[in-house]
């Protein structure tokens, strides 16, 4: 949480997300979502950069994403075009679909 100046208390996180590799020309981030079996889509959310790294590999694209509120993960998913938010998975233990 951070404080707003006047002592109001502000709900705050930074979620670290996979995302595609950047080209030349990209005006914004894709987000790097896996599927699973059943065809739903998942975004997959990190709580550390650390986490990221050991969960999808130093090689993974990611994106710093400051939330507002707790919707604002909702929020995030449907923007993505997620129907699901994993927290934390670690895709070396997962077989099929990494981001």
């Amino acid at each position: 949480m951070a404080d707003d100046g006047d002592g109001t208390a502000i709900w705050t996180q930074v979620v670290y997300v996979p995302s595609r590799r950047f080209q030349q020309g990209d005006t914004a981030a894709e987000f790097a979502l896996s599927r699973f079996e059943d065809g739903r889509r998942v975004l997959p959310m990190y709580s550390s950069l650390e986490l990221l790294v050991a969960g999808c590999g130093e090689d993974q694209p990611w994106v710093a994403v400051q939330l507002q509120a707790p919707e604002g993960i909702e929020e995030l998913a449907e923007l993505a075009g997620a129907d699901v938010v994993l927290w934390d998975v670690d895709f070396t233990q997962v077989e099929g679909d990494a981001p």
